[in-house]
């Protein structure tokens, strides 16, 4: 194929075109480029910047920005940074501006900000609320603090309630970053509803739980722990520790020792050849035995009880045995317990126990396994003890006097 003579030019001639063409371009480019670098920052070492402050200087003159949007009337950007600096300036036209400017830029952290600051300073707890939860699903640290004086304050808990839904974000990251020295009572009401919603991590719930237990909110701290298991048993939380324990909140708990000072292990293991798991303690004589070697929380709403299980154990080496023991659940004195529990040569054996809740343990109580006499605890035991079925049930007066 053949070019029309038309296009028969030499290479030179079309090369020297275009190579004009592109230098009219650079031509009238280049300084629209260095003003845009100057604006932006981005070349602080190039000559031809004077007229522009450096970019942390810029918010303590606003006559850069509205220069900037003389040159680009669109420019979000300098929209968002003009009303910052009037805002930090106490420039009245900063709210004016406000409005403006986040149509353009909606979810600037600037914006945020004044629109934050403006709305806690008018009171306007809903705007706020829905403004500090933006900022914090945004990464903003700074907003958490103000957002957590919202959580904790009766009178603005329901503004900041109704920003949660299904798709939060920031629930969980509040919850997880809780001053120690906050009530948690004030959170309880957005652990429950953010776990409803399942916006809320199990860990968080259980770190409230455990919280609440500490600071003797017992019922909040049990209300919440239904919620989070959904089905629990009557007053013994897995009697017969078939179910893997989360060894917190009301569930079995047991303290974790240090390899080099163990005194103890615990375990829950199959109790083949029947069905189910057991409850394993191996005493290893090596360092001191905490008061509590497996423990409880319950809560008792009922008068008298009656406690029973089953134990075996093996090799075991004490003067006294082991016991399982009644407190009240904020410490105190043992006030009731079952009977020794000593060797039994690998046979399981019955043990049980009536007893009466005290007033003074307000229906909270720890059912924990101690050392029947506490100088053993010092001294170290040895051998394996192993646990399963046991039952703990409401006594009626008629029952009791029989």
């Amino acid at each position: 194929m053949t070019l029309p003579l038309r296009f028969k030019l030499p290479f030179g001639l079309w090369l020297g075109l275009w190579l004009c063409m592109a230098a009219l371009v650079c031509w009238q480019a280049w300084p629209q480029q260095i003003e845009r670098g100057c604006w932006l920052d981005e070349w602080p070492f190039e000559a031809g910047c004077e007229a522009w402050p450096a970019n942390s200087e810029r918010a303590e003159a606003p006559e850069v920005f509205q220069r900037q949007l003389q040159a680009n009337v669109g420019d979000a950007h300098a929209y968002a940074r003009l009303t910052h600096a009037w805002w930090l300036q106490e420039d009245a036209r900063a709210q004016s501006l406000l409005t403006q400017a986040r149509k353009l830029a909606p979810y600037d952290p600037r914006l945020l900000a004044v629109l934050a600051t403006f709305s806690l300073e008018q009171n306007d707890w809903p705007v706020a609320a829905q403004t500090l939860v933006q900022m914090v699903e945004r990464g903003n640290a700074e907003a958490r603090k103000p957002l957590m004086a919202l959580m904790l304050d009766p009178a603005t808990q329901d503004a900041v309630l109704a920003q949660l839904n299904a798709d939060s974000r920031w629930l969980d990251v509040m919850l997880a970053s809780i001053d120690p020295k906050a009530p948690p009572a004030m959170l309880q009401r957005f652990v429950s509803e953010g776990h409803a919603l399942g916006i809320v991590r199990t860990g968080t719930v259980l770190n409230m739980v455990d919280k609440l237990k500490r600071s003797g909110d017992w019922m909040d701290a049990y209300t919440l722990w239904v919620a989070l298991r959904q089905k629990v048993d009557s007053d013994l939380n897995n009697p017969g520790f078939d179910q893997r324990s989360l060894r917190r909140g009301f569930d079995w708990e047991w303290p974790q020792q240090p390899a080099s000072r163990r005194g103890m292990r615990v375990n829950q293991v199959p109790a083949s050849p029947r069905a189910g798991s057991m409850l394993e303690v191996e005493l290893t004589a090596r360092a001191a035995l905490p008061q509590a070697m497996v423990s409880q929380t319950l809560v008792l709403l009922g008068e008298r009880y009656r406690f029973k299980g089953k134990y075996m154990s093996d090799r075991m080496r004490t003067k006294q045995g082991l016991t399982w023991a009644l407190r009240c659940g904020n410490g105190g004195d043992r006030w009731a317990q079952t009977p020794d529990l000593v060797e039994t040569q690998r046979q399981w054996q019955n043990f049980e126990i009536e007893f009466r809740v005290p007033q003074e343990c307000y229906g909270v109580v720890r059912l924990q396994l101690e050392t029947a006499a506490p100088w053993e605890a010092r001294a170290g035991i040895s051998g394996q003890v192993y646990f399963d079925d046991f039952e703990l049930k409401p006594l009626s007066t008629a029952t009791a006097n029989d």
